[in-house]
């Protein structure tokens, strides 16, 4: 619905005037846009959470198209629609509007995983923040709106966190818990405690974070990559190309940081399976999107241009402002925070359906151990694995309780009918060698990579930091410094050190190249997708690393491998300079034995 428009005559001479419909007429088709637009959002909570793309895509282009013209239609008739005589259009009614575009755009992101759309919603976001939108909803008698001003500093949070936007946060938490304290006091809801609950989250991820990000002098935290960076392809022409397609992130520990339902294990794998947007703006965000026009009491912007979202509209793929679609593009993720093991079976199968013999399945495991104690009553595949979320009713108990917690896990006999595409595996738990002896049936490349069942006695507790092996996959760096205990340096050795990992990397992946003939097929394969080849490269660095420092003795410290990897490659001296290298800068010789033969973890 837009602008009226009508022939003035038949007089081509006149030509065609356009008649500017009456101010009634504007409040009238804006609110039929806004219920069309409200109607259509809350359809979206009926899409299946599964299914391709041709199912749920053609649901959001109507969706965007409807908002595309309502956000334009209250920019091109905000004085009229302002006016009390004829709509009374109120400042938190066009933040809502804006909301639900940033909504629109994450949840688009969840559904393609292109991190230029997360930026996208996070340009609307800011705009409600920049433009005070929602400022005036605390002198407001109604607590309606108070929880949307509520659940929009929520979900700004969320985007701001997967965008590693902390500088954001802070500011957003201090707001945050002005407007809990008024929404408690002020209608001592039922919901406070809720509210209370993500509070406490968001200041403990926060300070994880903090523990585990290195510092300057000042205290200014450095800046460490999360999202891969590619500096080369490294394909074999000789193999069929082989590319990561779908990928399962499961959260199920009991005891885990979280904020919402990503735990902080998924967060880093999340961000490790996405590439750099193509045309980032996290430096200067939403200005290309923002139009200058200001209202004329100088408050007011008419906010982001409504043709930052309506290409999505019309084309499946990235818009010009959202990035290049000939770009590589990110795997789709499903990430699942404490799953049954049938909805987690229902995920694989899904993700099953939508590969095929080039393209690969990921799944990433981070639970705990669950294991029979009757070693003599065992079937191959189903002696142990991770636990999922329990189905049993509270109160209720099994009669075999090692049955049961078997029942309610999944094993790698249970993953062993998707082997017959391309799986790679990633399993972080204190029972993840259960997937070391893997049944290979169906001849396709098959990897699993499983994190260490025990660490040192000497090293912090983790269970306030999130797993050690997730950490190593996604910040080699960061989880250096954490197991050598630095929290502080300065700017010039970070770099250096930085420098350092990277070409500790690059020497591993040229180790890979070299030692490929000798290799089980199903690394050729996997070593031709970006993310697979940076965990694979990853994992061997953690077992170098580890393998130097003086604390991890036992084999139950080291991170395992299956197909098994030769001692060729995990000990090879290229990998000992680079850990020499990395030690010398930061004069850690105390703690890192570096010219020590290496334990043979990965390959036990």
């Amino acid at each position: 619905m837009t602008d009226v428009e009508v022939d003035a005559g038949p007089n081509e001479d006149q030509g065609k005037a356009q008649v500017q419909p009456t101010p009634s007429k504007v409040a009238q088709d804006f609110q039929a846009l806004v219920e069309k637009s409200q109607q259509m959002f809350g359809g979206l909570r009926d899409l299946p959470p599964t299914g391709g793309q041709k199912q749920w895509q053609p649901y959001f282009q109507r969706t965007f198209e409807v908002y595309t013209r309502l956000w334009k239609f209250q920019q091109t008739h905000r004085q009229i629609l302002e006016n009390r005589e004829y709509y009374g259009l109120k400042r938190w009614e066009i933040g809502e509007i804006a909301s639900k575009i940033a909504q629109l755009y994450y949840h688009y992101y969840l559904r393609t995983s292109e991190t230029n759309y997360l930026q996208e919603s996070f340009v609307f976001y800011e705009a409600i923040q920049m433009r005070n939108y929602f400022q005036n909803t605390s002198d407001s008698k109604t607590p309606a709106l108070m929880i949307k001003k509520l659940r929009y500093y929520a979900r700004y949070i969320v985007v701001c966190l997967l965008l590693n936007r902390f500088d954001r946060i802070t500011e957003m938490m201090a707001d945050l818990n002005r407007t809990v304290d008024e929404y408690t006091k002020g209608f001592k809801p039922n919901d406070a405690a809720e509210w209370n609950t993500i509070i406490t989250e968001i200041t403990l991820l926060l300070e994880t974070d903090k523990r585990l990000t290195p510092s300057d002098p000042t205290g200014t935290p450095f800046v460490a990559p999360s999202r891969l960076r590619v500096d080369r392809a490294r394909v074999d022409k000789d193999v069929p190309k082989l590319k990561l397609q779908e990928a399962i992130l499961a959260g199920n520990y009991q005891n885990q940081i979280k904020f919402s339902e990503l735990t902080l294990d998924m967060y880093r794998m999340l961000q490790s399976l996405e590439r750099e947007p193509a045309n980032s703006r996290a430096q200067v965000p939403g200005v290309s999107y923002l139009n200058n026009s200001s209202a004329k009491d100088g408050r007011d912007a008419t906010g982001p241009s409504a043709h930052s979202f309506s290409n999505i509209a019309k084309d499946e793929g990235p818009t010009e402002e959202a990035g290049d679609a000939r770009a590589p593009r990110n795997p789709h993720k499903y990430l699942l925070y404490r799953p049954t093991l049938s909805q987690l079976m229902l995920y694989i199968a899904t993700a099953f359906k939508e590969i095929n013999e080039n393209t690969a399945m990921l799944i990433y495991l981070s639970a705990d151990g669950a294991k029979r104690t009757n070693k003599s009553d065992t079937t191959e595949g189903y002696a142990g694995g991770v636990a999922t979320a329990s189905t049993f009713r509270k109160g209720e108990k099994a009669e075999n309780p090692d049955l049961a917690t078997v029942s309610n896990a999944i094993c790698p006999g249970d993953l062993v009918p998707f082997t017959r595409k391309p799986l790679f595996i990633i399993v972080d738990s204190n029972n993840s060698t259960s997937f070391k002896n893997f049944p290979k049936v169906f001849g396709q490349p098959l990897v699993a990579l499983m994190s260490p069942t025990e660490l040192p006695v000497s090293m912090k507790d983790t269970t306030q930091t999130g797993s050690l092996f997730s950490l190593f996959l996604h910040s080699p760096i960061k989880a250096f410094f954490f197991i050598s205990d630095i929290r502080e340096t300065s700017q010039q050795t970070w770099e250096a050190v930085l420098a350092l990992f990277a070409i500790a990397e690059s020497t591993i992946a040229d180790l890979f190249v070299k030692e490929m003939g000798s290799l089980d097929k199903s690394f050729r394969r996997f070593f031709q997708d970006d993310f697979l080849r940076q965990f694979l490269v990853r994992f061997v660095l953690m077992h170098g690393i580890c393998g130097a420092h003086t604390a991890f003795k036992d084999p139950k410290h080291f991170p395992t491998i299956f197909p098994t990897l030769p001692s060729s490659l995990l000990s090879a001296p290229e990998i000992s300079i680079r850990v020499q290298e990395i030690v010398n800068a930061l004069s850690l010789q105390a703690l890192y034995s570096v010219g020590l033969p290496m334990t043979p973890g990965a390959s036990s």
